[in-house]
C-alpha cells in the first residue's frame, strides 16, 4: 500500500481527509501535517521512509505549499522523484500553470462534498498504475 503525506494547515480538512482514506484505504499509511515547516521537518529526518506522493495545500502559514515544492524538487535526489499534488480551493489558471512549471504533477481542486472527496481519494491512490493521464500536468477532478 502507499505512503501518503497530507499537509494542510486547516483541522476539519485534515480530519474528514483522513477519516474518509482510512474508510476506503484502511492498510495505506497516512501521516498528516499541519503546516508546510511540519513537512518539511519529516522530509528531512532521513530514517522515515519516504513517501509516495504528497498532498500539498497552497495557502499555509509558516510554510507555504509553494516554499515546500521549491524544496522538494530542488532537494535531496530520493525526495526528486515523489509525487506531488497540489490540494487547493483556488481553480486559478494561472496558479495551475506556475505550480506545474515549479514540477508538481497534478493539481486537485478541494471537493465541496463527501461524495466528491472519496472520488478524489481513489484518484489519488491510482496514480502510477495503468492510468494513461497519471502524467504530469493533470487536473484531478
Amino acid at each position: 500500500m502507499k505512503n501518503i503525506y497530507f499537509a494542510d494547515d486547516d483541522p476539519d480538512d485534515r480530519e474528514i481527509f483522513a477519516e474518509l482514506f482510512y474508510e476506503m484505504f484502511p492498510l495505506a499509511r497516512l501521516r498528516l501535517f499541519e503546516s508546510g515547516k511540519a513537512l518539511m521537518e519529516a522530509l528531512s529526518v532521513p530514517s522515515d521512509p519516504l513517501p509516495d506522493l504528497i498532498l500539498l495545500d497552497l495557502q499555509m502559514p509558516l510554510k507555504d505549499g509553494f516554499e515546500c515544492l521549491k524544496e522538494i524538487r530542488s532537494g535531496r535526489d530520493d525526495m526528486k522523484n515523489i509525487k506531488v499534488i497540489i490540494f487547493s480551493a483556488s481553480g486559478n489558471p494561472r496558479t495551475m500553470e506556475h505550480v506545474f512549471s515549479m514540477g508538481a504533477d497534478f493539481y486537485a481542486l478541494k471537493p465541496v462534498s463527501y461524495g466528491d472527496l472519496k472520488f478524489l481519494i481513489r484518484r489519488v491512490m491510482e496514480i502510477g498504475r495503468e492510468d494513461p493521464r497519471a502524467g504530469s500536468d493533470f487536473l484531478l477532478n
